[in-house]
């Protein structure tokens, strides 16, 4: 088994943002293998993740990210700092998958895959790597498929192996990632995501709104009300009355986070 890369990292994010009735000032760090950031639908998960990937600037801020040695400024806007999207080396995997229409899922696949070079030993390694991708995210019947005959969760499914197959760069950030899956198949995908998290060395960075797959990733939790981070921690002390009120609400004596 290979190991996981001698790497570390230590992300900063520091982000103020106001538009119509959304007000964002978070502030976090990210230094664990996977962080889960929590909060209801239209908190403004969706927008964070936006804005550290380069796709929407916020009103003041600063993205930094620390990996191995080297540090790498993203976004500063008191030294007007706004490096574009496709050099930031981050992936994201949005809520709706921007799949290619027009081409068919493998070729979306390899699309973002560095180009093989013209020999045996290369070769190999290309077909290994999207062999492997397509055995963790569940879509061998899915290859020669056209996006528009996916469902939502094959499309999300698709999107995750695509970010995969291209590398990881410095953050995966998956926004609402396991939408129209069933409990087997995203508990599969989680450890599946694990392991190849922990051969990159890279950090995940979830949002979601769903408590059960809080619990079912295991991740650092970060829980965002009113467009601030108020709590920071695992998810058994930082979603404690979450998970009691979710519980209340079932009118179970047994535990439906678990097992």
């Amino acid at each position: 088994m290979s190991q996981a890369p001698e790497t570390s990292f230590h992300h900063e994010v520091e982000l103020s943002h106001r538009t119509g009735p959304l007000s964002l000032d978070v502030r976090f760090e990210l230094t664990k293998p996977w962080t889960v950031l929590f909060a209801p639908s239209g908190a403004g998960k969706s927008t964070i993740l936006r804005m550290i990937a380069g796709l929407a600037a916020p009103n003041t801020g600063r993205v930094a990210l620390r990996y191995g040695e080297q540090k790498v400024v993203l976004t500063d806007t008191s030294r007007r700092i706004m490096i574009p999207p496709h050099l930031r080396a981050v992936r994201l995997v949005a809520q709706r998958p921007a799949l290619f229409p027009n081409r068919s899922v493998i070729l979306n696949l390899q699309y973002g895959m560095p180009t093989p070079e013209r020999n045996r030993q290369s070769l190999d390694k290309h077909f290994a790597l999207l062999d492997s991708v397509v055995e963790l995210c569940r879509i061998s019947p899915l290859l020669y498929k056209m996006p528009s005959q996916l469902s939502g969760g094959e499309s999300q499914r698709v999107a995750i192996a695509r970010a995969i197959a291209a590398g990881f760069g410095r953050l995966l950030m998956l926004d609402e990632p396991f939408t129209g899956m069933d409990g087997v198949l995203r508990d599969e995908l989680i450890a599946g995501l694990k392991e190849w998290q922990a051969k990159q060395g890279a950090p995940i960075l979830m949002v979601t709104h769903d408590i059960g797959e809080v619990f079912a990733t295991g991740a650092e939790v970060m829980r965002m009300e009113n467009g601030r981070i108020v709590a920071v921690g695992p998810a058994e002390i930082v979603l404690a009355a979450e998970r009691e009120r979710l519980l209340g609400l079932l009118g179970r004596t047994a535990d439906p986070l678990q097992g």
